[in-house]
Parts: C-alpha cells; structure tokens; sequence
C-alpha cells in the first residue's frame, strides 16, 4: 500500500472536501480525485460516498483513516525517536493544559528542565473542550484537564482529586471569618465563577446547589481560565472567586483571605488523557511519567501508557 495514497487520503477525510484537501496538498483536484480511486480499487471498498457535491465518508473509510493515521504518525516520529536513541531526549512534546490545571504542570517544570534539558515542548493552554478536540485531532500527545469526557477514546490517567476554596479581596473579608465557607455565607457577595465553554461541570452542580437552598447567586463573572479571573482580582475586580484550591498562586495566599468551601460533592477529577491508538514516543512517555510521579496517582506508571 502507497503511503502517499494514505497520506492523500487522510487529508481528504480531515479537510471535509476534496477541493480543501488539494489545496492543502498543493495539487490540483483531478490527480487526488484518482488516487483516491485507485485506493478503492486497490482495496474492493468504497471508501468515500460522493453524490454531487456532497460526500461521506463510509465505514470501511472509517477504519482506514484511523489505522492509517496511527501508521503516518509513527512515522513522523521515526526521526525523532531515532535521534532519542543517540543523544538522549531531544524531540518536542505536544502538550495541552486546562487552564484548570496548570498547577499540575508547573510542579514537574523543573525537574523536566535539569533531567531533559534538549527537549522541547509546545504547550497549549486552553480549557478542557477544546483540549478533547484537539486530543482527538492529534494536535496533542496529551493533556491534562478536569473530568468528565465521556469519550472511550481516551486513556484516563487520573490525577489526585481537588477541592475548591473561596478567594475573599480586601474588603470582602467576613467578620468573623468563618473556618469554611457555606452557600449561604455567599447569598449576596458578587461572585467569580469557573465555568466550561461546553457541557457539563462544577459551574451546573453549584448553581443547583444554590437553587436548593433558595438562593439566587449573584454571578459577577465566569471563565474557563482560573488565571484571568483572578488576575481580574488582584487587579481590583470587586468580586469573591470560587476556583479549585491548587490553582490559588502563593502571591495570592499572603494578599487574599482563603477558605475552603464547604459544599459536599462540590470536587473535580483532574486526569491526563491520550488517545488510546496514539503511538507515544519516549519523550512524551517521559513527561507522562513525570507528571504521574505522585505515588498517590493511579493507575500505573509511563510503562502502561
């Protein structure tokens, strides 16, 4: 089997079009349109479904374009890999934080540095939506974000669980200061919330949990990235952020008053999730591991990934 035939036809399926595709090839559409043929013939199938200008891709294309593309992405990483072998550690990593999560990254920067110091890493810092997205596209080798994904795609690794505190300014200290928060110490203070773009989270369970008990929040702002929100504080946002405990910078510790919410239920799942059928390269099994390093996570080690 050709690989460029593959190649050709796994841009058809991610481009959605032909035309997009040969643009993207920097060919004109009446040679892809034949090789495409010519793959079909060579395997009996038919691999993509065209009537007029309209087009899907069938079941057989379907298994054909996962399998290639885990055989084109090992090949992309033979030269790297190899390279690893001489001179130690020296390819890129392609990485993806939950702005959720950056505190799970940080921690291992470091020692990464000393122990790695010719590898490369490109991180992406988005919110877990659009890390999934990415993920299943194979921008990323991995990524760590806050649960739920419901995708069997995915290798979940999970990381230990995290609570959430409430973030008070200057000026929005309760007299006294209780040793944890409860919703109803909450009911008229302007409120800085995480919330995901897309689906489900913490932001639904707390604004549930506050309908329960009557309480109509006052929701000043909410985000997907913990780092503006509480940057919008320091800056002197008057609001009081309600955000998972590890992501509270130390500067803000000695500035701000924290305590733990106390509202049951109210945790989140942080994991590192890759796709199960991506090949993994020694560089990026090697940040993996280093990321699960805490003997408390589970399951497993870089070996199992």
């Amino acid at each position: 089997m050709d690989i460029k035939r593959l190649v050709y036809f796994c841009t058809i399926v991610e481009q959605g079009q032909i035309s997009r595709a040969a643009r993207a090839l920097n060919i004109t559409q009446p040679p892809l349109s034949q090789r495409l043929k010519e793959l079909e013939d060579e395997l009996g199938v038919q691999l993509i479904l065209r009537e007029g200008h309209t087009w899907q891709v069938t079941e057989s294309g379907r298994v054909l374009y996962e399998r290639a593309r885990m055989v084109l992405d090992n090949l992309t990483e033979i030269p790297a890999e190899v390279k690893n072998s001489a001179d130690g550690f020296s390819g890129r990593v392609h990485i993806g934080i939950s702005t959720t999560c950056l505190s799970k990254y940080l921690a291992v920067v470091p020692s990464l540095a000393r122990r790695f110091p010719k590898l490369q890493s490109r991180l992406y810092v988005s919110d877990s939506t659009s890390l999934e997205r990415h993920i299943k596209s194979r921008d990323l080798d991995f990524a760590v974000l806050f649960l739920p994904t419901r995708e069997d795609v995915f290798t979940l690794n999970l990381l230990p669980p995290d609570h959430f505190a409430v973030v008070f300014p200057p000026g929005f200290v309760p007299d006294p200061v209780p040793p944890a928060i409860r919703l109803e110490d909450l009911r008229d203070l302007p409120l800085v919330l995480t919330r995901r773009w897309e689906g489900g989270g913490t932001f639904e369970y707390l604004m549930r949990s506050f309908q329960k008990r009557g309480i109509t929040p006052r929701i000043l702002m909410d985000s997907p990235d913990i780092r503006v929100m509480l940057n919008c504080l320091e800056a002197g946002l008057p609001g009081v952020a309600v955000v998972p405990s590890s992501e509270i910078p130390e500067r803000m510790r000695q500035a701000f008053t924290i305590r733990p919410l106390d509202l049951p239920g109210m945790a989140v799942q942080p994991a590192l999730i890759h796709l199960k059928d991506r090949y993994l390269t020694s560089a990026a099994r090697a940040v993996i591991a280093a990321i699960l390093q805490d003997p408390s996570i589970s399951p497993g080690d870089a070996d199992q990934l």
